[in-house]
């Protein structure tokens, strides 16, 4: 700004003026960042505070899901040793059932009671089979706490 050159310097008015008008810009920029510093700290807060509860929310999700993973191991175990149980009463079932067929064999047709024999060896093997193939405790009690191990690493460590 150029000033009007008035008895012994400047106009004393104007220099005041132009000084005044710099002073309002001033105030008026210094209020507005002020502003803008108090309402970033306030969503700084809000933020901070949301990731806190992620955090939270975080660490419960993955607590609740290794003890869902423990409770459907310790549910799988259980239907496993159930499944063997059953295949155990089966197997004195068949065999008290073919007590009783050898015991009254002789009321029956030799060709029907040979082919009810057969069929029941046939059971038999089968169950055998499959008890053996699809239940084997040793390996799957091995390989739950390998996996309840690793996930409780993979996890941080957070589940007992």
């Amino acid at each position: 700004m150029n000033f009007q050159v008035a008895r012994k310097g400047y106009d004393r008015f104007q220099v005041q003026e132009y000084i005044k008008d710099i002073t309002d810009k001033y105030e008026k920029t210094i209020l507005g960042l002020r502003d803008r510093i108090e309402g970033l700290k306030r969503e700084n807060g809000e933020l901070s505070h949301k990731v806190e509860l992620l955090k939270k929310d975080s660490d419960s999700i993955n607590l609740a899901l290794t003890q869902a993973i423990d409770k459907a191991k310790n549910i799988e175990y259980s239907s496993k040793v159930k499944f063997a149980l059953e295949g155990e009463r089966l197997k004195i079932f068949s065999s008290k059932w073919q007590t009783y067929c050898k015991a009254n064999c002789n009321t029956v047709d030799k060709s029907q009671r040979d082919s009810v024999v057969a069929r029941l060896k046939e059971f038999e093997g089968e169950l055998v089979e499959l008890m053996n193939k699809e239940l084997n405790i040793g390996d799957y009690v091995n390989e739950a706490e390998q996996d309840y191990f690793s996930e409780n690493r993979r996890l941080g460590g957070q589940a007992n």
